[in-house]
């Protein structure tokens, strides 16, 4: 039986709930103000916390289903393994939060969203449901590019789930690796028909499980059933010289993401016609693409052909792939011992509170009912754990960035002090507390170099060094440093732009970050620096106008 495959950043459509009447508590000793609807101890069935290498999770489901979902997960790390080395997944030092449902859907309701997903209600809750209900919900994912949290319903999938599949954090580690992966590759990957958006779990015999790329369908399902039926049928490819050129033709981009989805998919597992493997080569060619752009020399250096007969290969690769399925075998760990147990109010907090604020902002400006009520959510969260308190780094950190999001400022920049201080791993909280301490320092007239005195800009520096020692490492901790150089106290020396250059190099293609570290060069008179990385930008460079921007750039230095 095939595992049933729940995606994480490319899941399917999940519908809009809305809140759930409250209610409050009285004739405790001590009186405490019970917040409405969210009420975990005294739930029939409270939210349960458990474990799994990589990730934190947090359920209503029964205990059964926990444990198929923390095999699940067990599996798509496996599944990583077998498609590629470590090297090519990005690290998060946060563990990804995982927040499991089990609402039974309403009938009838309509919907306004395509991806909220109603956090206000607890099993056993008999209130009545808002305006809004979920008619049948997949796992959707929220982030603010250092922690990264999965929600999803699986009501219907509980009473008869017993072979299940979920893959929740492979595409974003395949977007978090530094230096980045080519675009290309990444396409082949999890673009359109790409490897990790259509891949499964099967179990095979004595017990032994694969990961399942299946079969693909080329140009259309009728073209791909006329291959099959016809295997000598003529088939296009992009020509090589064009397909890795520094943009995608025009009115191409379906043909040149099909492309990609093969190319990638040739190189990993097709066989030379001696039987051989040309996996390793092709790795390798990833791993040098990811800081200069393919040719055909260093293609053929390390495949052993030009583009003409690699494109020869791929059109008959082309009727392998719509026929045959790859079928890679796992090895995972039996039986792991895991504890579950009741989820710590602090811990809901954290996590569900921090899934609110982060669903706020995914939300926008579509639906502000929505987006009101999921910062009521978390604010109802925060407020009640942050007056007891807690010296909970990991929830300091939460609450300190929803502070400032909901623009509580005072609150925010205490909340991180006290994180950052604690030794927090999340990189935003020591960015954002870095943001805040350079907004103090800075005069409202900034006129440059001496702008900061040294303490301050070496507190500003510190921080953001502690931000990029954590994964994944985000752009804005470059971008923020870059400001602090413009108005460091003394001219910057060759030495102190080298982590920027370093950042230009870990994100190949942002040519905003390339011009800003070179502007930053010229100015402090570096000019060799800045042709330097203006001329590595250009070439990497992933659209016309970010070539064009480039090139103004050099032509104004001349």
């Amino acid at each position: 039986m095939k595992r049933l495959l729940c995606h994480g950043l490319s899941g399917a459509v999940a519908l809009v709930l809305g809140s759930v009447s409250g209610w409050s508590a009285a004739g405790d000793e001590t009186p405490v103000k019970m917040e409405p609807v969210f009420v975990e101890a005294a739930s029939p069935n409270p939210w349960q916390y458990f474990r799994v290498p990589g990730f934190e999770v947090i359920s209503h489901c029964p205990d059964d289903f926990n444990r198929v979902y923390a095999r699940a997960l067990e599996a798509s790390t496996a599944a990583r393994a077998a498609l590629l080395p470590q090297d090519f997944w990005g690290g998060l030092s946060t563990p990804m939060k995982i927040v499991l449902y089990n609402r039974e859907p309403a009938q009838g309701q309509a919907f306004s969203r395509p991806k909220p997903i109603d956090l206000s209600w607890v099993s056993g809750d008999d209130g009545t449901a808002g305006p809004y209900s979920l008619l049948r919900t997949y796992p959707t994912v929220v982030g603010d590019g250092d922690t990264f949290i999965s929600c999803g319903n699986y009501w219907s999938l509980l009473s008869s789930t017993t072979d299940f599949y979920v893959d929740p954090d492979s595409e974003i580690r395949v977007r978090c690796r530094l230096p980045q992966l080519p675009r290309w590759f990444v396409s082949g990957l999890v673009g359109p028909g790409g490897i990790l958006s259509t891949w499964t779990v099967e179990p095979g015999a004595a017990g032994q499980e694969f990961a399942v790329v299946p079969s693909v369908t080329w140009g259309s399902r009728a073209e791909t059933l006329a291959l099959l039926k016809d295997p000598k049928r003529p088939r296009a490819v992009m020509a090589l010289s064009v397909f890795f050129g520094a943009a995608v033709p025009k009115g191409e981009e379906d043909a040149w993401n099909a492309e990609a989805a093969l190319l990638v998919r040739w190189g990993l597992f097709g066989a030379e016609l001696d039987g051989r493997s040309r996996r390793e080569a092709f790795l390798d060619l990833v791993r040098g693409a990811c800081g200069q752009p393919v040719t055909e020399a260093q293609f053929k250096g390390l495949l052993g052909l030009g583009y003409a007969e690699a494109e020869t290969r791929l059109r008959a690769y082309v009727g392998v792939a719509v026929r045959e399925p790859v079928r890679l075998p796992l090895g995972i760990p039996r039986d792991t011992a895991f504890e579950i147990r009741e989820a710590t109010p602090t811990e809901v907090a954290r996590i569900v509170g921090d899934w609110g604020r982060l669903e706020a902002t995914a939300v926008g400006m579509q639906n502000l009912d929505y987006q009101r009520e999921c910062l009521d959510q978390a604010d109802r969260l925060f407020e009640r754990i942050y007056a007891r308190q807690t010296s909970d780094p990991g929830f300091l950190a939460a609450f300190g960035l929803y502070a400032l999001q909901v623009g509580d400022v005072t609150r925010g920049r205490e909340a991180l002090e006290s994180a950052t201080g604690g030794g927090v791993v999340r990189a935003r909280a020591y960015l954002e507390l870095a943001r805040l301490k350079l907004g103090d320092s800075l005069p409202f007239a900034e006129q440059g170099i001496g702008d900061l005195n040294q303490a301050d800009y070496d507190r500003v520096v510190g921080l953001l060094g502690t931000a990029r020692g954590q994964t994944p490492s985000l752009v804005g901790s470059y971008q923020l440093l870059a400001k602090a150089l413009e108005h460091a106290p003394k001219k910057p020396a060759l030495g102190d732009m080298e982590v920027l250059d370093k950042a230009v190099a870990l994100f190949p293609g942002n040519a905003s970050l390339a011009y800003k570290v070179a502007t930053l060069y010229k100015r402090f008179g570096y000019p060799e620096k800045a042709q330097a990385v203006i001329a590595r930008a250009f070439r990497m460079a992933d659209t016309n106008e970010d070539r064009a921007r480039l090139a103004a750039f050099v032509v104004r230095d001349r």
